[in-house]
């Protein structure tokens, strides 16, 4: 007979009393005590369940998987009365991200009124009620091999649901606390898995033992190998998309992250370097910051851990986690601890365990929370008084505000109108037609954003140009001025300007517009065509493609007759011919129709092959597309992110089944059942000799490669002959790299750090000219476009003019830092070059268009090299005899 519901609980209920007098009793060298170990003595909930109790095992002792961590967090909250549990996201994987509130019962009884009160009081500024409680956002291990965060999380949680100790329960009466145990869960699952499977009985702390050598790509990065710690204003991925949303239910007086570095480091916290805090923070933000660190500091004091601040790390980069609130008004804060990479890892101070680095996370937590608690009322007023002063700031601005949009191209109107939506700034639709410096900008694909709201800061920030800065030192991107990454007309608008225009209200979501398709079910029509400008249209080609429907591209600029008469088409159009078509017209026109309605294309209809203007459909012109099967070289040496986000382009923007193939694997590879290959930012010598002459001869039988940043050196030398022109310069020698070179000027050792500086490119937007007739500018309407930068390296000039449709401007820097010396070697480069072998390409492209995929811009050239690649034709020299165009092996 089974016992009664009633004892068991009492039975489990002595049980979880028992484990908690354990765990609260001091250690001892045989029996560590973990809840000891990391957290004050005092006295607990014997209800609440520890970690231990729900784990089967002490923190510390294994890396907790994401499912443990939601379980464990399930399980607090239904045992505990201050803990409410949300899923508020799911990341690729579908793993669920959490969000717990913390507080007192009674502030839980009257929870929605406390966030609306102090939501309202925030956006408009007003004043505040020194007795409104404060609210701190906890936030633990957003790239998912800094593990010690998100194992601390489960501490810090048991703490301040079980604590009985009056200064927890007087912090919870007036504060509301939000904890968000893993922002990674995809990589967090990766990187447990890694270390938990290589841990044996007895510890290893050997550095080169290989469970502190994670294979690639880690688990920093999310499922698709980006750094969700720089998607914070991107939003590229449903983690942050989800976590922002509520970031703004909430607008935290605090908000903290935690990460770790390298292990011969100590710990840090914030302020970072004080000069390179963006300049649209408040002044009193570091002010405020420097006052909690005063907290961290006594709390490893405590504990005797070293620690460091005010160095290394910057505030500038709204995207990240620890910047982002501070344009809002609160106060970011980075933590940065040195990782054990796994259990027990050894450094130059001895030995760095994983209970050592939990612990130290956890210290830090805590003494947020003492600190918010302290200066809470200072807190409270410097929220508002953010906002009252930027919106002051905004009415004396004379930039009253900002328009952008696109006529040709309403898919990336509204992706980048939905970035600003998501971020609670004010978005009008455009409601005239209207024309500013020869742009048109119509209803329906444009928007204004006016200066004149809450999130002026931000709004400034994400529109604004800038390429003169305090000091040159970036611990990331220097720039992300929205409507450069989407290469999006836009224009400042002063006074008079924005008072002549006339927009609707604020949208609070951007509606998905629907194409239109001019058919006739009664008749089947000559072909069906589409243009090209629209950003989704790769997505609408890869609908038909999938469904064996052949279709053809137009090379030149023709006219047709259409259903709607005749009209103009430009290079670049996409052509469905029905007779040549082995799928039934009734699967096409049903393919038709969804591209229409989800994709946003407009679908015409061709009465007729011959054309009054142009090629007929039938010219040489018109060249057939064929169905991508790319594969993308990844593993070692090869960039994580750069692989990651053209995997994410091709998956995800497209809808490309793409296969990820090892570099050391690629001589075992039939080549034949490939298209393109695509080789990013990495290193490339595991392929050898004999690999390198078969991918040059699938090339020559006409396959396209696709090369990014260093992997144009190994293209050139590999696939191109190995010229002297077709090589990549990369980061230029500075004189004294060779001994028979003058050396520098003596200088001072302690400036080596801004000297450097100065040669670095961390992140700029740069403007290239491009040849709108070439096959990889199809769907360009401007003669130039931003592109994104982070490196020096440069493309030579090549000695065929015609293989150069993107080149760097004269005077190209946009926006970002940049020296003089950098923009100028930069000037006048190639920026894409796309050579013929053959019968097949090769792209080189000296940057990376797919960059944390937001640079809508340039991702079209990657589009188009893989729908279009084939489409290059041969040129070279004009005064040179080419009938025989020689191949890489000097075969013609």
């Amino acid at each position: 007979m089974s016992p009664p519901c009633s004892l068991l609980r009492s039975s489990w209920l002595a049980a979880s009393a028992l484990l908690v007098t354990l765990a609260l009793t001091p250690a001892t060298a045989q029996d560590a005590a973990p809840l000891d170990t990391y957290l004050p003595a005092g006295s607990y909930d014997a209800s609440v369940p520890t970690p231990q109790s729900v784990l089967g095992w002490n923190v510390g002792d294994w890396h907790v998987r994401h499912d443990q961590i939601v379980r464990y967090m399930e399980v607090l909250a239904d045992a505990s009365p201050r803990v409410t549990l949300e899923t508020y996201a799911h990341s690729h994987e579908q793993r669920p991200l959490v969000l717990l509130t913390i507080t007192s019962p009674a502030n839980h009884d009257r929870i929605e009124d406390i966030r609306t009160a102090h939501l309202a009081a925030v956006t408009s500024g007003a004043e505040r009620d020194t007795s409104d409680p404060v609210i701190a956002w906890l936030g633990y291990s957003v790239h998912g091999n800094e593990a010690s965060a998100a194992n601390a999380a489960l501490v810090v949680a048991y703490h301040l649901a079980a604590s009985q100790e009056p200064d927890v329960t007087d912090m919870l009466g007036s504060s509301v606390v939000l904890l968000d145990p893993c922002l990674n869960p995809d990589g967090a699952a990766r990187f447990a898995s890694w270390v938990n499977q290589h841990k044996g009985k007895v510890l290893v702390a050997d550095a080169t033992h290989r469970e502190h050598r994670e294979v690639w790509p880690g688990g920093r990065t999310n499922h698709y190998w980006f750094d969700l710690n720089r998607d914070w204003l991107l939003l590229t991925h449903p983690e942050s998309r989800g976590r922002v949303e509520q970031f703004h239910r909430w607008r935290p007086h605090v908000l903290t992250d935690g990460h770790e570095m390298g292990t011969e480091s100590t710990y840090f916290f914030q302020p970072g370097v004080p000069t390179r805090q963006n300049p649209r923070t408040p002044p009193r933000n570091l002010d405020l910051t420097r006052a909690i660190a005063e907290f961290h500091a006594k709390a490893l004091d405590d504990i005797g851990s070293l620690y460091y601040s005010e160095e290394r790390f910057d505030d500038f980069y709204y995207g990240k986690g620890s910047t982002y609130p501070d344009v809002h008004g609160s106060i970011g804060i980075l933590f940065e601890q040195a990782s054990s990479r796994g259990h027990l890892q050894e450094n130059s101070a001895g030995e760095l365990s994983f209970v050592d680095t939990v612990r130290n996370q956890v210290a830090t937590s805590l003494s947020t929370l003492r600190a918010t608690h302290a200066l809470r009322s200072e807190l409270l007023d410097h929220q508002t008084e953010t906002v009252r002063t930027a919106l002051s700031e905004a009415r004396d601005d004379d930039i009253r505000g900002y328009i952008f949009g696109h006529e040709h191209d309403r898919a990336r109107v509204a992706a980048m109108a939905s970035i600003l939506v998501q971020h609670q700034i004010d978005v009008h639709p455009l409601a005239d037609e209207t024309t500013i410096d020869d742009v048109r900008y119509e209803p329906g694909s444009a928007y204004v954003v006016p200066c004149d709201q809450d999130q002026y800061l931000l709004v400034k920030s994400l529109f604004e140009t800038r390429t003169e800065f305090e000091d040159n030192t970036f611990y990331d991107v220097s720039t992300w001025t929205l409507p450069l990454m989407f290469a999006m007309p836009s224009k400042a608008l002063g006074r008079s300007m924005m008072a002549g225009l006339r927009v609707d209200e604020p949208v609070t979501s951007i509606p998905a517009r629907e194409g239109t398709f001019a058919d006739h079910d009664d008749t089947t029509p000559y072909a069906w065509a589409f243009e090209w400008h629209q950003t989704s249209a790769p997505r609408a080609l890869q609908r038909l493609l999938d469904q064996g429907v052949r279709a053809r591209v137009t090379t030149q600029p023709l006219d047709a007759m259409t259903t709607d008469g005749r009209r103009a088409f430009t290079r670049g159009t996409v052509l469905i011919p029905a007779g040549i078509q082995d799928t039934d017209v009734a699967t096409i026109r049903q393919t038709l129709a969804h591209c229409a309605r989800v994709d946003g294309i407009d679908i015409h209809t061709f009465t007729t092959g011959l054309t009054p203007a142009g090629g007929d459909l039938g010219s040489p012109s018109v060249m057939p597309v064929t169905a991508p099967r790319p594969l993308i070289l990844v593993g070692p040496g090869v960039s994580a992110y750069e692989a990651g986000e053209a995997w994410h382009a091709l998956d995800v923007r497209f809808g490309v089944a793409t296969a990820l193939i090892e570099t050391d694997e690629l001589s075992s590879v039939d080549l034949g059942e490939y298209t393109h290959v695509i080789m990013v930012n990495g290193s490339y010598s595991a392929i050898s000799e004999s690999t390198a002459d078969a991918l040059l001869d699938w090339v020559s039988d006409g396959g396209v490669v696709i090369a990014q940043k260093s992997a144009c050196s190994w293209a050139a030398s590999n696939l191109l002959g190995g010229s002297s022109a077709n090589r990549a310069r990369n980061d230029t020698p500075r004189p004294g790299d060779h001994d028979d070179e003058p050396g520098p000027t003596r200088r001072a050792y302690a400036e080596y750090d801004a000297a450097r500086a100065v040669d670095v490119i961390g992140g700029a937007i740069f403007e290239v000219a491009v040849d709108l007739t070439h096959p990889l500018a199809f769907g360009y309407t401007q003669a130039t476009i931003p592109v994104f930068r982070n490196s020096t390296r440069t493309l030579n000039l090549h000695r065929d003019p015609f293989s150069m449709p993107f080149a760097y401007t004269s005077e190209p820097l946009l926006s970002g830092y940049a020296s003089a010396h950098n923009v100028e070697e930069i000037a006048d480069t190639p920026a894409v070059i796309a050579n013929r072998v053959g019968s097949g390409t090769v792209v080189r492209m000296v940057d990376n268009p797919n960059f944390r995929g937001v640079f809508y811009g340039t991702q079209r050239i990657f589009a188009n090299a893989l729908y279009f690649g084939r489409a290059v034709q041969r040129t070279g020299p004009v005064d040179e005899a080419h009938d025989e165009e020689l191949d890489g092996h000097g075969h013609p």
